[in-house]
Parts: structure tokens; sequence; C-alpha cells
């Protein structure tokens, strides 16, 4: 009974968390990041808090937060139609399904047929995530750019590659602080106790 109370309230905070990311990346990407410019660039906090999700929660969760963030840019900040909104969605839910977390189903199979394979640190897993969705963010705007007959200068190129190290930058100083907020204290991480099942030849 108590072991029950105590996974209502994990499962209800991990969820509660999940909301606050959602308020946290979109208002302070469009109230607090804008007055955050260096080098005449502003780091995407949107993609920053895609990474992290996509890592602590999985495929579902990053999924659902894409549509919110998009259809949010898409309104509040419209630039090109539709834009925002093929970014921010397609381009996270692609990208979950190489960097989110393996299902425990998955896990178990590994285990069972001892055929574990090993994977990387969620911490650079979502550092690869943000990177990876900032660099997806930005040569489809270099494109977009080139394609309406603009020259391309060393310019545009210069300010991507600014993009991507301050965003990843940010990564780095968020990611933990979220994390912890998501997981809650080490003691509560699931962690599968069953050994693994042998089979043997007859």
């Amino acid at each position: 009974m108590e072991r029950d109370s105590g996974q209502s309230i994990s499962f209800f905070r991990k969820y509660l968390v999940f909301v606050l990311i959602c308020l946290f990346g979109y208002f302070g990407q469009v109230c607090i990041m804008p007055y955050i410019v260096l080098f005449d660039v502003t780091p995407n906090l949107l993609f920053v808090m895609v990474g992290i999700v996509t890592v602590a929660y999985g495929k579902l969760r990053t999924f659902w937060l894409a549509i919110i963030y998009g259809l949010l840019m898409e309104i509040m900040c419209p630039s090109v139609p539709l834009l925002n909104l093929a970014i921010y969605v397609l381009s996270p839910l692609f990208c979950s399904f190489a960097f989110a977390d393996k299902p425990l189903k998955t896990i178990e199979y590994e285990r069972a047929t001892n055929n574990q394979r090993k994977e990387l640190s969620p911490w650079l897993r979502t550092l690869l995530c943000t990177l990876l969705n900032t660099l997806v963010y930005e040569v489809i705007h270099i494109t977009y750019i080139y394609l309406n007959g603009y020259a391309l200068l060393p310019a545009h190129f210069i300010r991507g590659l600014t993009d991507l190290v301050l965003t990843g930058l940010l990564a780095l100083i968020l990611m933990f602080p979220v994390r912890r907020a998501i997981l809650g204290p080490r003691s509560r991480t699931q962690v599968l106790q069953s050994k693994p099942v042998t089979f043997s030849k007859s």
C-alpha cells in the first residue's frame, strides 16, 4: 500500500514536471531568450527542452511536446507559413528514434536473449539530440534563403554554427537540474532486478 502510494506520487510528480517543462520552454524562449544575445545570436531553448524530454521521457512525450511547441511557434511567432510547425514537429520526432531510451520490453528481450547493446550515456544523448535538432533547423533556414534567390554569405554559416555552439552550451547547463527534477532522487530510479534468461543446447 505504501509502495503504491509512493509510485503514484512519483508518477504525478514526473508528469507535473513535464507540464512545467512545456511552459518553461515556450515562455523562456519568447520572453527571456530574446534578451540573451551573444554575437547577435539567441540560443534555442525549445530544442534544449526537446532534447531533455527525448531522453528522459521517450518518443511519445517528445511527440506531444514537439506538437505543442510547433503550434505555439507557428501561431505566436509566424515567419514562413508552416515552417515552424514542420521543423519543431518532424525534426524531434525523427531524432527521438535515435536518442530516446529503449522501451522496457526491448531491454527485457535483450536480457533474455543475452544480446544486450550498450547505449550511450543519457547526458551525451541529450546533448547530441539537442545539437542535431538545432543543426536541422539551421540547415533548413539556410536552404530556404538559397531557394529564395539570395546569395549565401559566410555570415549565414557563421551564424548557424554560433547558434549550434550556444544551444549546446545551454543544454549542458540545463540538462543536469532538469533531468534530476524529472527522475527524482537516484533511489527512485527504476532498475530491472530480474536475471537474464539463458538457453542451453540440448
